[in-house]
C-alpha cells in the first residue's frame, strides 16, 4: 500500500487526540488534515478532497452523524471513506452510523496503531 498523496482529515475536537493519530498517520506517509468543527470539516472536504474522514461523533454544534450523512447524501463527496470514531457504544449509536452511511464506526479507546492499520487496509 502506498499512503504517499492520500489525504486523512480528523474532526476532533479534542487536540491531544488529533496530535496522536496524526503522528501516526504521518509516520505511514499519509498527508493529515485537521479540523475541529462541521464548518472547518466541510471547508477542508470542499478544498482538499480527503480520501478519508476520521470523525468524532459529540462536536459542538453539528454532531458527527450529521456530517456523515451530508458527506455520503452528496454526489461530490459520497465515495470518501468515512469512519465514525467514538466513545459512543450503544448499538443505537452504531445502528445511526449505519443509517447515515458510515463505512466503519470505531469505538474510543482504541490503539492509534490499530486505527492506522484500518486506515491502510482501505486503499489496499
Amino acid at each position: 500500500m502506498d499512503a504517499k498523496g492520500k489525504k486523512i482529515l480528523l474532526v476532533d475536537d479534542e487536540p491531544g487526540i488529533r496530535r496522536i493519530l496524526r503522528i501516526f498517520l504521518e509516520v505511514e506517509g499519509f498527508q493529515v488534515l485537521e479540523a475541529v468543527n462541521a464548518t472547518q470539516a466541510f471547508r477542508a472536504i470542499d478544498e482538499e478532497r480527503p480520501d478519508v474522514v476520521i470523525l468524532d461523533v459529540i462536536l459542538f454544534g453539528t454532531t458527527g452523524f450529521e456530517i456523515c450523512e451530508k458527506i455520503k447524501s452528496d454526489p461530490k463527496t459520497r465515495d470518501i471513506f468515512v469512519i465514525l470514531f467514538t466513545a459512543l457504544t450503544k448499538d443505537s449509536d452504531v445502528a445511526e452510523g449505519e443509517r447515515v452511511g458510515a463505512d466503519l464506526y470505531l469505538m474510543k479507546p482504541l490503539n492509534p496503531r490499530d486505527i492506522v492499520e484500518r486506515v491502510k487496509s482501505i486503499f489496499v
